[in-house]
């Protein structure tokens, strides 16, 4: 030690070092077991998502069609004077028979070109001549190289049970159907009648969890939390039905004066598809192509009806959406795709829908809640 230092300028408490590196590998360990929890409980519920969807999944359509109609609802109490449970049934009647008409809406322009689909095919087959010959040379070459490789050997002993396979098969396809048809139902039921009771309880739970508040403080927080969801989420996703059904109308007139087979069909699979970012108006803009394809003869023709889905979904994606629904709600593109993704593998069609939706509740609901104030950050685009 040098002996003009003043004592305890140098020294160091060997015994703190020890204490000190202590706490730091203690902290480091408890990170490490929150992380493990943390992404435990994430499996769990991805899982039980997947696993439980068919009891999870109306539930969770129920809470957010909810959200979208309690300031409906309460609007039709508060001022037209109509009773909370007449108000409920007038609006689960409305989403039933909105749903009803969507199927309409798609069933019976797409069982009519179904119906002509295979001599459209044809036509397409004709075509598209110019292509079948590479093709051709191309499966005569595999052809002889199986024949050298002994490849086939045994392939006409296995022609009887290819047909008895067919039939084993369409078998399974019919059941399989029958049993999506059978969930599909109920889950629309359960939904519905789930919807009915949280609109006719109106604000019961609510005042449940304003009971249980302790500090006035807290009360008023819980409410106003309750309702800024509420009124968020109702007017960005009825903004959003609102837009995608204009565009929806604005493609099918122009389908049909562009001379496009069914156009309500491809004007009502833009409206439901457009709910999908990104990926929604892109299969869209794929099936309108492969019609036009089908349909039309010059190129011109062919690429006219996809261009105007093009250029309708940038202006609307560009300009009317920021515009009407505000960018208070815009979403990272990273966690969008991401909850396609994820929504898409457990919940499959129903879940791609719901996946946005989802995601902006999801973030209102972080952004009121302190602790989970960074996920809020994380999901939001700026």
């Amino acid at each position: 030690m040098n002996e003009n230092s003043e004592p305890g300028e140098d020294d160091v408490n060997p015994a703190e070092l020890v204490q000190g590196n202590g706490r730091s590998t203690q902290s480091k360990a408890m990170l490490i077991r929150s992380l493990a929890l943390t992404g435990i409980f994430i499996l769990m519920v991805l899982y039980t998502m997947y696993f439980a969807a068919s009891l999870i999944l109306p539930i969770t359509v129920a809470l957010l069609l909810n959200l979208i109609f309690s300031p409906v609802c309460r609007f039709m109490v508060m001022t037209l004077r109509i009773p909370q449970t007449l108000s409920a049934l007038v609006i689960m009647l409305s989403v039933a028979a909105t749903m009803a008409a969507g199927v309409y809406a798609f069933a019976a322009p797409a069982a009519e070109w179904m119906e002509t689909l295979p001599s459209e095919l044809r036509r397409l087959e004709y075509k598209l001549a110019w292509v079948k010959e590479p093709i051709k040379k191309v499966q005569e070459t595999k052809e002889q190289v199986d024949r050298i490789t002994n490849v086939d050997n045994d392939a006409g002993s296995q022609a009887p049970s290819g047909s008895a396979g067919a039939a084993v098969g369409t078998v399974s396809l019919v059941d399989s159907v029958l049993t999506e048809t059978s969930d599909l139902l109920y889950g629309m039921s359960v939904m519905l009648i789930l919807l009915f009771f949280l609109l006719s309880s109106g604000d019961a739970f609510l005042n449940k969890m304003v009971q249980v508040t302790p500090t006035l403080a807290d009360k008023k927080k819980v409410v106003e939390t309750a309702r800024d969801i509420q009124r968020h989420v109702s007017v960005y996703l009825g903004t959003i039905t609102l837009i995608n059904i204009a565009i929806g109308v604005i493609v099918a007139l122009a389908m049909y004066i562009l001379g496009m087979p069914n156009p309500l069909l491809w004007g009502a699979m833009l409206t439901v598809l457009n709910y999908i970012p990104y990926l929604g108006p892109l299969i869209c803009i794929a099936v309108v192509g492969f019609v036009s394809l089908l349909t039309f003869d010059t190129p011109a023709e062919v690429l006219l009806p996809p261009a105007v889905i093009f250029a309708v979904n940038i202006l609307e994606g560009q300009f009317v959406t920021p515009i009407l629904a505000g960018r208070r709600l815009a979403l990272s593109p990273v966690a969008v795709f991401l909850s396609l993704v994820v929504l898409g593998w457990i919940w499959g069609a129903i879940g791609v829908l719901i996946a946005v939706p989802m995601l902006v509740t999801i973030r209102l609901v972080c952004e009121h809640i302190e602790p989970l104030a960074p996920v809020a950050t994380f999901l939001r685009r700026h």
